[in-house]
Protein backbone atom coordinates (compact mmCIF):
# COMPACT_ATOMS: atom_id res chain seq x y z
CA UNK A 1 0.00 0.00 0.00
CA UNK A 2 1.30 3.58 -1.05
CA UNK A 3 -0.16 6.59 0.67
CA UNK A 4 -0.39 9.76 -1.80
CA UNK A 5 1.50 12.77 -0.91
CA UNK A 6 0.18 15.85 -0.26
CA UNK A 7 1.89 18.45 -2.48
CA UNK A 8 2.98 21.05 0.23
CA UNK A 9 2.62 21.36 3.87
CA UNK A 10 -0.79 22.64 4.72
CA UNK A 11 0.36 24.75 8.02
CA UNK A 12 3.54 26.95 9.12
CA UNK A 13 5.81 25.41 11.84
CA UNK A 14 6.62 28.76 13.17
CA UNK A 15 2.99 29.24 14.23
CA UNK A 16 2.39 26.28 16.08
CA UNK A 17 2.38 26.22 19.78
CA UNK A 18 3.00 22.62 21.65
CA UNK A 19 0.42 21.79 23.90
CA UNK A 20 -0.96 18.56 25.70
CA UNK A 21 -4.59 17.15 26.75
CA UNK A 22 -5.26 18.71 29.83
CA UNK A 23 -9.05 16.33 30.35
CA UNK A 24 -12.93 16.33 29.47
CA UNK A 25 -15.55 18.21 30.83
CA UNK A 26 -18.39 19.01 30.45
CA UNK A 27 -19.40 22.94 29.71
CA UNK A 28 -22.84 24.13 29.54
CA UNK A 29 -21.11 27.37 27.49
CA UNK A 30 -20.13 24.89 25.16
CA UNK A 31 -23.16 22.62 24.79
CA UNK A 32 -21.58 19.41 25.98
CA UNK A 33 -18.99 17.58 25.38
CA UNK A 34 -15.12 19.65 25.47
CA UNK A 35 -11.21 18.44 25.07
CA UNK A 36 -9.27 21.02 26.66
CA UNK A 37 -5.88 21.43 25.32
CA UNK A 38 -3.64 23.17 27.46
CA UNK A 39 -0.48 25.18 25.99
CA UNK A 40 2.73 24.19 27.37
CA UNK A 41 4.25 27.05 28.27
CA UNK A 42 1.84 29.50 29.23
CA UNK A 43 -1.48 29.41 30.93
CA UNK A 44 -3.76 29.31 27.91
CA UNK A 45 -6.68 26.76 27.15
CA UNK A 46 -8.38 25.76 23.93
CA UNK A 47 -11.61 24.27 24.91
CA UNK A 48 -12.83 22.11 21.59
CA UNK A 49 -16.73 20.74 21.50
CA UNK A 50 -16.60 16.68 20.70
CA UNK A 51 -19.53 14.44 20.55
CA UNK A 52 -19.90 11.38 22.90
CA UNK A 53 -18.23 9.01 21.74
CA UNK A 54 -14.95 10.95 21.25
CA UNK A 55 -15.34 12.08 24.88
CA UNK A 56 -15.20 9.04 26.18
CA UNK A 57 -12.28 7.48 23.64
CA UNK A 58 -10.06 10.42 25.07
CA UNK A 59 -10.97 9.50 28.41
CA UNK A 60 -10.26 5.77 28.04
CA UNK A 61 -6.56 6.76 26.20
CA UNK A 62 -6.00 9.69 29.57
CA UNK A 63 -6.41 7.01 32.07
CA UNK A 64 -4.57 4.36 30.16
CA UNK A 65 -7.85 1.43 30.69
CA UNK A 66 -7.61 -1.59 28.91
CA UNK A 67 -10.66 -3.00 26.78
CA UNK A 68 -10.74 -7.01 25.84
CA UNK A 69 -11.09 -5.92 22.20
CA UNK A 70 -9.39 -3.08 20.44
CA UNK A 71 -11.45 0.18 19.72
CA UNK A 72 -11.33 2.35 16.78
CA UNK A 73 -8.21 4.19 17.76
CA UNK A 74 -6.39 0.95 18.24
CA UNK A 75 -7.20 -0.27 15.45
CA UNK A 76 -5.74 2.92 13.57
CA UNK A 77 -2.57 2.58 15.13
CA UNK A 78 -2.06 -1.12 14.75
CA UNK A 79 -2.90 -0.47 10.87
CA UNK A 80 0.03 2.45 10.80
CA UNK A 81 2.18 -0.16 12.89
CA UNK A 82 1.89 -2.67 10.13
CA UNK A 83 2.53 -0.27 6.89
CA UNK A 84 5.46 1.19 9.01
CA UNK A 85 4.30 4.60 8.84
CA UNK A 86 4.60 6.59 12.45
CA UNK A 87 2.59 9.66 13.43
CA UNK A 88 4.85 12.91 13.68
CA UNK A 89 2.28 14.98 15.20
CA UNK A 90 -1.09 16.45 14.83
CA UNK A 91 -1.99 20.12 14.58
CA UNK A 92 -5.13 22.06 15.37
CA UNK A 93 -4.62 24.40 12.15
CA UNK A 94 -7.34 26.93 11.63
CA UNK A 95 -11.26 27.78 12.95
CA UNK A 96 -13.82 29.05 10.39
CA UNK A 97 -17.41 28.83 10.92
CA UNK A 98 -17.13 27.60 14.77
CA UNK A 99 -15.35 24.21 13.39
CA UNK A 100 -12.14 23.62 14.40
CA UNK A 101 -9.68 21.50 11.36
CA UNK A 102 -6.69 19.59 12.43
CA UNK A 103 -4.05 17.90 10.02
CA UNK A 104 -1.75 14.12 10.92
CA UNK A 105 1.29 14.30 9.83
CA UNK A 106 2.32 10.96 8.79
CA UNK A 107 6.05 9.52 8.48
CA UNK A 108 6.93 6.52 6.32
CA UNK A 109 10.72 4.39 7.03
CA UNK A 110 11.53 6.35 3.64
CA UNK A 111 11.33 9.74 5.68
CA UNK A 112 8.27 10.56 3.02
CA UNK A 113 6.02 13.04 4.89
CA UNK A 114 2.18 12.81 4.25
CA UNK A 115 -0.80 15.35 5.37
CA UNK A 116 -4.27 13.64 6.18
CA UNK A 117 -7.23 16.32 7.01
CA UNK A 118 -9.22 14.87 10.05
CA UNK A 119 -11.23 16.26 13.10
CA UNK A 120 -9.42 17.17 15.96
CA UNK A 121 -11.23 14.62 18.21
CA UNK A 122 -10.06 11.71 16.45
CA UNK A 123 -6.71 13.26 15.79
CA UNK A 124 -6.30 13.80 19.30
CA UNK A 125 -7.01 10.32 20.55
CA UNK A 126 -4.85 9.15 17.74
CA UNK A 127 -1.94 11.42 19.33
CA UNK A 128 -2.26 10.01 22.30
CA UNK A 129 -2.56 6.41 21.38
CA UNK A 130 0.93 6.73 19.54
CA UNK A 131 2.39 9.22 21.81
CA UNK A 132 2.72 11.73 19.29
CA UNK A 133 2.83 15.43 19.72
CA UNK A 134 0.02 17.92 19.50
CA UNK A 135 0.40 21.20 18.16
CA UNK A 136 -2.53 24.40 17.83
CA UNK A 137 -1.63 27.30 15.34
CA UNK A 138 -1.52 30.46 17.48
CA UNK A 139 -4.28 32.02 15.62
CA UNK A 140 -6.25 29.26 16.53
CA UNK A 141 -5.10 30.05 20.39
CA UNK A 142 -5.34 33.79 19.88
CA UNK A 143 -9.16 33.41 18.64
CA UNK A 144 -10.45 30.71 20.86
CA UNK A 145 -8.42 29.96 23.74
CA UNK A 146 -9.87 30.50 27.47
CA UNK A 147 -9.00 30.88 31.16
CA UNK A 148 -9.91 27.91 33.40
CA UNK A 149 -11.78 30.05 35.83
CA UNK A 150 -14.45 30.34 33.35
CA UNK A 151 -15.02 26.89 33.58
CA UNK A 152 -17.59 25.55 35.94
CA UNK A 153 -15.43 23.76 38.57
CA UNK A 154 -19.42 21.56 39.02
CA UNK A 155 -18.48 19.94 35.78
CA UNK A 156 -15.11 19.25 35.58
CA UNK A 157 -15.44 17.29 39.24
CA UNK A 158 -18.68 15.85 37.92
CA UNK A 159 -16.95 14.45 35.11
CA UNK A 160 -13.92 13.26 36.64
CA UNK A 161 -16.03 10.89 39.54
CA UNK A 162 -17.61 9.31 36.49
CA UNK A 163 -13.99 8.89 34.69
CA UNK A 164 -13.59 7.15 37.94
CA UNK A 165 -16.30 4.68 38.02
CA UNK A 166 -15.82 4.18 34.54
CA UNK A 167 -12.41 3.33 34.89
CA UNK A 168 -13.74 0.68 37.79
CA UNK A 169 -16.20 -0.42 35.63
CA UNK A 170 -13.70 -1.23 32.56
CA UNK A 171 -11.28 -2.58 35.37
CA UNK A 172 -13.70 -5.49 36.39
CA UNK A 173 -15.09 -6.11 32.58
CA UNK A 174 -18.51 -5.05 34.15
CA UNK A 175 -20.14 -3.75 31.17
CA UNK A 176 -23.46 -2.99 32.13
CA UNK A 177 -22.30 -0.81 34.73
CA UNK A 178 -20.06 0.49 32.09
CA UNK A 179 -23.20 0.94 30.09
CA UNK A 180 -24.97 2.58 33.17
CA UNK A 181 -22.59 5.10 33.54
CA UNK A 182 -22.50 6.23 30.22
CA UNK A 183 -26.35 7.15 30.93
CA UNK A 184 -24.82 9.09 33.53
CA UNK A 185 -22.37 11.14 31.37
CA UNK A 186 -25.89 11.73 28.88
CA UNK A 187 -27.41 13.07 31.94
CA UNK A 188 -24.98 15.18 33.24
CA UNK A 189 -24.80 16.68 29.60
CA UNK A 190 -28.79 17.03 29.70
CA UNK A 191 -28.87 18.92 32.99
CA UNK A 192 -25.81 20.90 32.09
CA UNK A 193 -27.79 22.35 29.06
CA UNK A 194 -25.74 20.49 26.62
CA UNK A 195 -27.37 18.70 23.40
CA UNK A 196 -27.07 15.32 22.65
CA UNK A 197 -24.33 14.24 19.39
CA UNK A 198 -25.21 11.37 17.36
Amino acid sequence: MRLRKTPEKPYDDREMIPVEVAGISVCPPYQGYVVILQEKVGDRKLPIFIGVAEAQAISILLQNMKYARPLTFDLFGYILEALEVRVEGIRVTKLVDNTFYAVITLVDTNGEIFYVDARPSDSIALALKTRSSIYVAEKVLSAAAIQMDQMPESELDAMEELKRQLQDAVSAEAYEDAAKIRDKIRELEEKSGGKKKS
